[in-house]
């Protein structure tokens, strides 16, 4: 078992970076994502299915030209090769990606 407290992961998340991966196997990867008002999130895709998990904070998501607002508790679910971004940090926005497969491994 792995267990472990997101806000305690986020908070330890250095300046310059904008995630940390706190779950890797053959199945999955799971990374702990910090924004700050300011920060940029360029408009990228991934391989994997993913499902993002707003844990907190306030912000949008641009996926491929539809901009939806995001919050606390909400859940997004975006298909390999989805193009989007996070934008509009009005806050610290936290968020739990989920990767299936693994971030990087269905490149």
């Amino acid at each position: 078992m792995q267990a472990f407290n997101v806000s305690d992961v986020a908070a330890e998340i250095p300046d310059n970076e904008e995630s940390t991966e706190t779950v890797r196997n053959d199945a999955v990867s799971l990374e702990v994502m910090k924004f700050e008002e300011g920060d940029d999130d360029p408009m990228h895709a991934h391989a994997e299915d993913e499902i993002y998990h707003v844990d907190s904070g306030t912000g949008k998501i641009n996926v491929e030209g539809d901009t939806t607002d995001v919050s606390e508790g909400d859940v997004i679910h975006l298909e390999p090769g989805t193009e989007h971004q996070f934008l509009d940090f009005e806050d610290e926005l936290v968020i739990t990606a989920l990767y299936a497969p693994p971030k990087g491994s269905a490149e």
